[in-house]
């Protein structure tokens, strides 16, 4: 066997070039030390280095990989026995090296001692001889650190369970006696044998113990807290009132892995007559606290603004649990965390469980807040919740009749402005004999009957929106097709106002259909580019955009014109909602054409929205449509 580590690395068989070999073995997250046939080491990479704190440069790796330095003749590895462990993977046989504690300064290295393990894997050629031997180190210190630790608080908590005056225990986690409690045997009398998995039940009082059972049994199946009260029998037979609590404790998974907890002698305390005559103060107390929550809940309910209900939850819930300070936020991203300590707070949720604010309380005038302080603003909140609803749905309400008014006295408006101009040219038809002037009259007539024509089909529209009596004819309609049927509908508007129109059709819709009625998919992209024109200064950029979204065809209708405010913004899609019109009436319509929309493309199974970086800047509606 040859003792050269050049020789013996050109005899090892190269699964990879060599430059490859040598960037994989520096960057190896493991230490990596290459021994040769007669143990000597030839290379080691840099997580060996940290390992050791020896780096590249020092006196002492070039010791390391000199040919004086032997692993087999070192002599703390000779003492700790990793040699034999190493001897046998020179011979050929992969090795496991249990932990080993080594000590740095004996390398004359700073840095502490620590516990390794490694494992030395033989390196053999074609013809089965060891070429090489690779060992691994792994720093196992922290884990053998951790369980020591372990191990001295386990013996602290047995200490403090025998020093105590409570009664201590732990339990199994489903809940029954295994390990001997000494504190519980002196004080019940109990064997161990008596007292182990659910013996301990016995000592109770035979009235509390199925009311016990069922409590803990629901703890052990919940992994709640067990806290309740009983008597326990002492061991000269006298019932004694303890407080007991028990705490899961769970395990790195989740899981319960065992209960500790206490028993506590309280039975002076509760059978003192103070402790009766406080607990009934505290029922009658809550009474009158009841009775206060009765009277802020009509007091809330009779109000129809969110603004007068929150200055009325502020007021009452400063009363009944008598604190200086009461916020009431009504910002839905409110995170709902307490102004400070000695604070309370108190989420408000909607009937459908969403966040729309926050009651904060502070500076209680006497004590801290208890939790029947907590129950009284919890409840105090849900009916607050439930008035905020009202007030809303009265709001909605309130708008909706607003808007309709509106909308009467805009459609009579519209309605009755075609009348005078009809009026006047039938009037001309009446007594003029020129053909040229009878033709411009009859011009009129038919132009303002059209427009009346409109309005009536978009009220017909209407009504068979909000009845649900929309039906659609429901064929296989090509995207280009209608793009261009409603392009061909908007032009008269689009050219009047000087606009210029760009169409913008992606490739990959050549052929592309959707199923459909033809003549209300037209009416959406219409009324959208109608809406752009009627909307945009004159001389304004209008652009139509069709372009595939995965399976979906996305249509845009972009524009320069007056933008949309945030105010308007939530409500563009609402019945009778339009933007402020001009002066002279030219913009806007009855405030049912984006209704309309919506209404379309839902029963076509799409989706649209608008989007408008504000007042003067533009609108951008998009539709998407299922491709067929």
């Amino acid at each position: 066997m040859s003792s050269s580590p050049d020789a013996a690395l050109a005899a090892a068989p190269h699964a990879y070039p060599e430059l490859r070999f040598r960037e994989l073995f520096e960057q190896a997250p493991v230490s990596l030390q290459i021994l040769d046939p007669e143990g000597y080491t030839v290379q080691v990479n840099r997580a060996w280095e940290a390992l050791w704190h020896i780096y590249e440069g020092s006196e002492l790796k070039r010791y390391v990989l000199s040919r004086e330095y032997n692993v087999l003749r070192d002599p703390q590895l000779v003492e700790s026995g990793i040699s034999a462990y190493l001897a046998r993977a020179l011979a050929g046989e992969s090795v496991e090296v249990p932990a080993i504690h080594y000590d740095t300064a004996a390398l004359g290295q700073p840095g502490r001692a620590r516990w390794v393990t490694a494992r030395a894997h033989p390196i053999k050629d074609g013809a089965g001889r060891v070429v090489e031997v690779m060992l691994m180190h792994e720093d196992i210190s922290a884990r053998v650190e951790a369980e020591t630790a372990l191990r001295e608080r386990e013996e602290r908590f047995r200490t403090l369970a025998m020093a105590t005056s409570q009664i201590v225990w732990t339990n199994t986690a489903d809940g029954r006696v295994l390990e001997d409690s000494p504190s519980w045997r002196a004080f019940t009398g109990q064997s161990y044998e008596e007292w182990c998995g659910l013996g301990w039940q016995d000592a109770l009082h035979p009235d509390d113990r199925a009311r016990v059972a069922e409590i803990w049994a629901a703890c052990v199946a919940t992994h709640s807290v067990f806290e309740t009260e009983y008597r326990l029998r002492r061991a000269d037979g006298v019932y004694r009132w303890t407080a007991v609590k028990g705490i899961p404790i769970l395990g790195p998974d989740g899981a319960v892995r065992e209960w500790v907890g206490a028993n506590r002698d309280i039975h002076d305390s509760i059978t003192q007559q103070e402790g009766l005559a406080e607990r009934l103060g505290r029922e009658q107390r809550q009474s009158a606290l009841l009775a206060k929550v009765a009277n802020a809940a009509r007091t809330l309910h009779t109000a129809l603004r969110s603004e007068d209900i929150a200055d009325a939850l502020a007021q009452e819930v400063g009363a009944i649990l008598e604190c200086a300070q009461v916020e009431v936020s009504l910002d839905a991203g409110d995170d709902c965390t307490p102004a400070g300590p000695g604070a309370l707070a108190v989420p408000l949720v909607d009937r459908k469980g969403r966040r729309i604010g926050c009651i904060r309380v502070a500076g209680k005038h006497k004590g801290d807040f208890d939790e029947q302080d907590e129950a009284i603003l919890v409840q105090l909140a849900a009916i607050a919740a439930t008035g905020f609803a009202n007030a809303q749905l009265y709001g909605s309400l309130r708008d909706q009749d607003r808007r309709k008014d509106e909308f009467l006295a805009m459609l009579a408006h519209e309605l009755r402005n075609p009348l005078a101009p009809i009026a006047s040219a039938a009037e001309i038809l009446r007594i003029a004999a020129n053909p040229e002037r009878i033709r411009a009259s009859s011009e009129v007539i038919t132009r303002q009957v059209r427009h009346m024509t409109s309005l009536v089909n978009d009220l017909l529209d209407v009504s068979r929106v909000t009845r649900g009596l929309i039906k659609l004819d429901r064929t296989l309609v090509g995207i280009e097709s209608v793009v261009a049927s409603a392009v061909e509908q908007s032009r008269p508007l689009v050219a009047a106002r000087g606009h210029a129109l760009s169409l913008e059709v992606a490739p990959e819709l050549a052929g592309a259909q959707v199923e459909g009625d033809a003549t209300r998919l037209v009416q959406v992209i219409t009324n959208l580019l109608n809406n752009a024109a009627k909307y945009t200064p004159n001389g304004g950029a209008i652009d139509l955009r069709a372009t595939r979204d995965g399976a979906r065809v996305q249509l845009c209708v972009v524009d320069n014109g007056i933008g949309i405010d945030a105010a308007l913004l939530p409500h563009v899609f609402d019945l009778f909602t339009q933007a402020e019109r001009t002066p002279d009436r030219s913009q806007g319509g009855l405030g049912i054409g984006l209704a309309l929309v919506r209404t379309m493309v839902a029963l076509h199974g799409g989706e649209v929205q608008v989007h408008s970086e504000g007042s003067g800047k533009g609108c951008t509606f998009t539709v998407w449509l299922p491709l067929a």
